[in-house]
């Protein structure tokens, strides 16, 4: 019997942020949160009501197990993570900008717990158990055995009949486009999904056309089984589904005011993927926006949102979509 709709993996570090955007030499205080791509993807999935599930090779101290605990008290699942007296969690630590000033982040994470997962550590029988897996590039860069990891994981998902999502997620700081591209190219190739950045389809993989859907169009002629996602930012998104070839858009919703960037593009995943498990690219598109939307209200990683906010959003803009 299915358990989870949803199912990811990867790291959650401790996140100290500024606050009133100063910057990181004038700060007396930081303000203490964690967060990590998949995470945030599971934490935003289980608060428009699937059933997801969030595992990872975490410290067995009070950080690991903070960690753990926040996520389950949003109704993720963490009862997979694999505990481990090695290694350690880790930080990020974020200087909040105003623009013009950009945010920034510094990282202190090498030596990671999860960085040191392999395949011999990952509860394989857990698969069985789920509709969806989503995996991030992020993951993939952590370590030699992550990426393997990763690899394996797309591997025996599509042996039992498990659709996969893969959100390219490109940092910079983790690995350069050269060694990202090599790595990233056969893992796009077979996810039934992918999600992509119109920077990262320009960095990583050398795709400059002027035209968002022509950039669309390329992916989509190397890359995944199904549906090719390309975000665009304040311009919302663009999909194609491989099924019928036609290319839809969707303007993103105007937020006047944002109080934290940091989570938004894994917000638009999860509600990208909860709207087309519910009713395809369309409903994708809508609840990917919202989501994204209604996080950068949010400070922290995680897009605290209801369905109803969703919902109350979304209502009367269907209009928008654009074919």
């Amino acid at each position: 019997m299915t358990r989870y709709d949803v199912l990811t993996f990867g790291e959650n570090m401790i996140r100290l942020s500024t606050r009133d955007f100063e910057r990181l030499e004038q700060a007396q205080t930081l303000d203490f949160k964690h967060g990590g791509a998949e995470a945030n993807v599971a934490v935003a999935l289980a608060r428009v009501g699937l059933r997801s599930a969030w595992l990872s090779r975490l410290s067995d101290n009070a950080l690991g197990h903070k960690i753990a605990g926040e996520l389950a008290t949003h109704g993720v699942d963490t009862s997979h993570v694999v505990w481990t007296r090695d290694g350690r969690i880790g930080v990020f630590f974020l200087e909040m900008g105003s623009a013009p000033r950009a945010s920034s982040v510094l990282y202190d994470r090498k030596q990671s717990s999860m960085s040191e997962m392999s395949v011999a550590d990952f509860p394989w029988d857990v698969l069985a158990h789920t509709r969806w897996l989503h995996l991030t590039g992020i993951t993939a860069a952590l370590s030699d055995s992550c990426r393997e990891l990763v690899e394996v994981a797309l591997r025996r998902a599509h042996e039992q009949g498990v659709q996969v999502s893969f959100d390219v997620n490109y940092r910079m700081r983790l690995w350069s486009p050269a060694v990202a591209r090599e790595v990233l190219e056969p893992l796009c190739r077979e996810a039934d999904m992918l999600i992509v950045k119109q920077a990262d389809a320009q960095v990583v993989f050398g795709i400059a056309h002027a035209q968002p859907a022509e950039m669309l169009r390329t992916l989509a002629d190397q890359f995944a089984r199904r549906v090719v996602v390309l975000t665009l930012g304040a311009q919302g998104a663009l999909v194609l589904d491989k099924t019928d070839g036609v290319v839809v858009h969707a303007p993103a919703y105007p937020v006047p005011f944002i109080v934290d960037r940091v989570g938004a593009g894994d917000a638009f995943a999860a509600g990208f993927i909860a709207g087309y498990m519910e009713a395809g690219v369309t409903r994708g598109l809508q609840m990917g926006n919202a989501i994204a939307a209604l996080k950068l209200t949010i400070r922290g990683d995680y897009a605290l949102v209801t369905h109803a906010e969703v919902g109350a959003l979304i209502s009367g803009s269907s209009s928008n979509i654009q074919r």
